[in-house]
């Protein structure tokens, strides 16, 4: 990396522009001025569960739906003994022993699931992944289904060998038969 730049600006560093000098030089150091993000999760407290935002509208058109059909399959709502936040301004309401179950953000609000159920979502979501790239169902054997399990009795073969295709291709009658053919590829 060092030879291209030197090929491009040449050997001597201060004639290089700024934010090249400033990428190598040792006493600058590369520190970000953006602002945390608003719902980011400084420390998860709790090991034992997962923790995600969820709509929640409030206001004139509130819509609590979301919230309350994720509570329905064993979410709970967050609160300050499981997480710490990057920006206290997300927790809402703490008691006088600084507790709050009310971290929002704006018209999210965050939500925790037992680390077991999460898990278990993301199995399922992993093996649908799976079945997506490779789509094949699986069969009472557990394993990959092959085009014969799928119509017993199909015969299906690929030939590759020309001879063995033209002697298996006299065989054929357009009554019981369809071929697939690709074009050769010219070499």
């Amino acid at each position: 990396m060092l030879e291209g730049i030197i090929a491009d600006h040449g050997k001597d560093a201060k004639k290089w522009p700024q934010a090249l000098q400033d990428l190598f030089d040792p006493t600058v150091p590369a520190l970000s001025l953006a602002p945390p993000q608003a719902g980011r999760v400084k420390t998860h407290k709790n090991p034992n569960v997962h923790c995600h935002w969820a709509k929640d509208l409030c206001g004139e058109h509130a819509d609590h739906s979301r919230v309350e059909g994720l509570k329905a399959v064993g979410w709970d709502f967050a609160t300050t003994a499981d997480v710490d936040m990057a920006n206290e301004f997300v927790v809402k309401n703490r008691n006088g022993k600084g507790f709050s179950n009310e971290i929002r953000n704006g018209d999210l609000r965050l939500m925790k699931v037992p680390m077991m159920l999460w898990r278990q979502h993301e199995k399922a979501h992993l093996i649908n992944s799976y079945q997506m790239t490779y789509p094949q169902a699986y069969g009472v054997t557990g394993k990959a289904m092959k085009a014969q399990d799928v119509a017993p009795g199909l015969r299906n073969e690929i030939i590759t060998d020309p001879d063995e295709l033209a002697a298996f291709e006299s065989r054929f009658r357009p009554e019981n038969t369809s071929v697939a053919k690709t074009p050769k590829l010219e070499e």
